[in-house]
């Protein structure tokens, strides 16, 4: 698959408002990064709610369906857990390597 084909248009062809999507995103991303920094449990939970709701936000302007990525989530998980059942590690440049792992 193309990077075109993956990530969507050309960058010429984003619009005002998806730049300020991103940006509210990338704010709310970089709360939750310095609430784990900082080790605040509390703002974390508050501010990963907040995250949550901005990233609804975008899967439904954009005919993402919820439940296909909690499905998606759920495979990840499940095949890293199974994975490490059988004693495997997976790890970056290892033997084992999936997109499925979270």
């Amino acid at each position: 698959m193309t990077r075109s084909a993956r990530y969507g248009p050309a960058a010429g062809d984003f619009r005002a408002k998806d730049g300020q999507e991103c940006k509210v995103l990338a704010e709310q991303a970089t709360d939750c990064l310095l609430d784990y920094l900082y080790d605040e449990p509390k703002a974390l939970a508050e501010d990963s709610a907040v995250f949550l709701l901005e990233i609804r936000k975008i899967w439904q302007q954009h005919g993402v369906d919820e439940g296909a990525v909690w499905r998606e989530l759920s495979e990840r998980i499940d095949l890293s857990a199974d994975l490490l059942k059988r004693g495997i590690r997976a790890r970056k440049g290892g033997r084992y390597r999936s997109t499925k792992l979270p």
